[in-house]
């Protein structure tokens, strides 16, 4: 721990990656009684389906949970005096809520912020419908039938518009390509540089985006050390050496209590 603090101190750069296992529990919407209602009067009719993403959307900005909330206050912390970015899986929207510098942020899997034809007919990206929200946020308060609910559509050719997320049926990068040309730039930077990288429950669910990476860059980069934090799959590979450490915790655990972090953010 001593050694991983040392280097946190002495990086010049720092990159985080924040994996699947750093996103909002879903299983929230199944503790949720008026919601075992809606599943079953949408039942098996597709043309509701859409209704769902727009329920989880509406408990992402009730506000968030405790937990939550010291773990992005802690991240923010930590990068507050550091030259850094941040890359995500999440979908969840949360990172843009912890006032991090939004030009230091990608999120390459996409989420709730922009909408997109579900064919995605001109690569073109759409603000979320209000009236389409609060029409949902009306049925579930019971203030409005589900038969007046409707889907809301692509004003260019009339098809389904979805939330920008991968798992669409053409999902459009467009909404994250500029992002990721500026990260890849920024990397350009952490050659042969004194590079910390921390990567928070990262899987396998897309390990080319975050951990094939990440590991590739501190083979290649003698300076780099990475602090992998996993519940699971926090073991590095052997090539590592002495230049990384697996930390066998849940990120968010990790960011809210763990002695290591706590700190290095009394030292700010």
């Amino acid at each position: 721990m001593q050694t991983i603090r040392e280097r946190w101190e002495d990086a010049e750069l720092v990159l985080v990656g924040l994996g699947e296992e750093f996103q909002y529990d879903w299983g929230a919407l199944l503790e949720d009684g008026r919601y075992h209602e809606i599943a079953q009067e949408i039942g098996e009719d597709e043309r509701y389906i859409w209704i769902v993403p727009f329920l989880q959307k509406m408990i992402l900005r009730r506000g968030y949970e405790e937990r939550w909330n010291n773990a992005y206050q802690t991240l923010g912390m930590l990068l507050k005096n550091k030259n850094y970015f941040v890359v995500s899986v999440s979908m969840d929207d949360y990172l843009y809520g912890a006032g991090l510098d939004e030009k230091r942020l990608v999120t390459p899997c996409g989420g709730f912020r922009k909408m997109q034809c579900d064919q995605n007919c001109a690569g073109k990206l759409y603000d979320m419908p209000e009236e389409s929200y609060e029409a949902v946020l009306q049925y579930y308060r019971g203030e409005r039938p589900l038969s007046e609910l409707e889907e809301p559509r692509c004003e260019n050719c009339g098809g389904k518009l979805r939330f920008n997320q991968l798992g669409v049926q053409r999902y459009a990068e467009e909404g994250y390509l500029e992002q990721w040309n500026v990260y890849t730039k920024w990397l350009q930077g952490t050659v042969n540089k004194k590079l910390f990288i921390l990567e928070l429950g990262a899987g396998m669910s897309y390990p080319g985006i975050i951990r094939f990476p990440f590991e590739k860059m501190v083979y290649y980069n003698r300076k780099a050390f990475l602090c992998r934090v996993h519940p699971q799959l926090y073991q590095l590979g052997e090539e590592i050496g002495d230049r990384g450490q697996g930390i066998a915790e849940a990120p968010v655990d990790f960011l809210e209590k763990d002695l290591l972090i706590r700190g290095i953010c009394d030292k700010m």
